[in-house]
């Protein structure tokens, strides 16, 4: 039986593609292409069930075609249409040597050295050359107004990371004086 905390959320299954079995996955981290882990979970109807990976294809920057093992008709992958997608934590070794791309911090926690915690990284804008978080601010976090809690966006670089913990999904950073006030 997988756990919740062995493995992370990287994206979700669409619709399907073609009469073969593919599906659709929008991802937030394309660490699912590298060759490190042979299988995704997938969570139907509450539980954590691997996927065998047999073929896959990027589409664009966000969105990819998969195929799983075994499920070679449209019917097959009712099932998997619209289910959460995530990777294994055991999959993301050493030698993967850190992150995929900033996208991977989706769904990280995030905190500040001084600020303490902050909240959970929702989206990573990184359409232009300075990359973005966009963090939902944790309700308990005494910094923000709970009444009308407004998504942060950090700028992210390698400078501004105190530590990064892959598989806690943790990141704090040292952000500039005055930056939260804004």
């Amino acid at each position: 039986m997988i756990h919740p905390d062995e493995v992370f959320y990287i994206g979700r299954l669409g619709s399907t593609h073609g009469l073969k079995g593919d599906l659709t996955f929008r991802f937030t981290d394309d660490i699912f292409t590298s060759d490190e882990c042979e299988y995704l979970v997938c969570d139907i109807d509450g539980l954590l069930v691997p996927f065998f990976l047999e073929d896959w294809r990027i589409r664009s920057s966000e969105t990819a075609i998969v195929k799983f093992e075994g499920y070679d008709n449209v019917n097959a992958v009712q099932i998997l249409q619209n289910a959460d997608v995530y990777y294994p934590k055991a999959a993301v070794g050493n030698e993967h040597g850190g992150l995929s791309s900033w996208k991977a911090l989706t769904g990280f926690t995030v905190s500040d050295v001084k600020g303490g915690l902050l909240g959970t990284v929702t989206e990573v804008d990184d359409s232009s050359a300075n990359t973005l978080l966009v963090v939902t601010p944790n309700p308990q976090c005494s910094m923000f107004n709970v009444q009308s809690p407004k998504d942060l966006v950090l700028p992210i670089h390698p400078d501004l990371i105190e530590t990064l913990d892959i598989n806690a999904r943790t990141l704090q950073l040292r952000l500039p004086d005055g930056l939260l006030e804004l």
